[in-house]
């Protein structure tokens, strides 16, 4: 279940060797995936986070570093990557642990919940995403082919319908 909430989760050893992958991972990363060996599961820019981490422990052994990256794809993903050293005590040395958020899926789950929440109809719903995705008005009217005046009337609806929701 937390895994489907963060997205996906690698772990690597100090050698950069996968040593655990969730399903929710693969995924994620099969929008990266443009590397000419598909035997090769783990995309470049992914390896380059886990160099970026190993040379910064080399570099401050003293310290302890947590990196994140937002990696923006053609097909309009962003995806939110956070690295940081794990110590576990079934090994001996310390791993890698990335945690991988599809940020539009993230958005998407959470108009979905609202959606459910406040009841919102099925056009509510589409508009809500929209916005939640910061597009202006006009362009959600553009999107659903609606006039800008009918997204004010969506949402002011759907702000009284979360309103009420609160007040319960």
């Amino acid at each position: 279940m937390v895994e489907e909430l963060i997205g996906g989760i690698l772990v690597f050893n100090d050698q950069q060797k996968l040593i655990y992958a969730s399903e929710a991972a693969y995924r994620v990363l099969s929008r990266l995936k443009q590397s000419e060996n598909p035997q090769n599961l783990i995309p470049n820019e992914i390896w380059h986070i886990c160099q970026s981490l190993v040379q910064s422990r080399h570099l401050f052994p003293d310290q302890n570093w947590l990196i994140e990256f937002d990696i923006f794809t053609n097909a309009a993903t962003t995806l939110h990557i956070c690295s940081r050293w794990l110590n576990l005590d079934v090994i001996d040395h310390p791993c890698l642990l990335l945690t991988i958020e599809d940020r539009q899926q993230a958005i998407l789950n959470l108009v979905i919940e609202e959606a459910e929440r406040y009841g919102l109809t099925p056009r509510e719903k589409e508009v809500w995403l929209l916005q939640q995705s910061n597009c202006t008005y006009k362009q959600i009217a553009a999107e659903l082919g609606i006039t800008p005046n009918t997204v004010k009337k969506h949402m002011r609806s759907i702000y009284a319908k979360k309103k009420a929701q609160q007040e319960q």
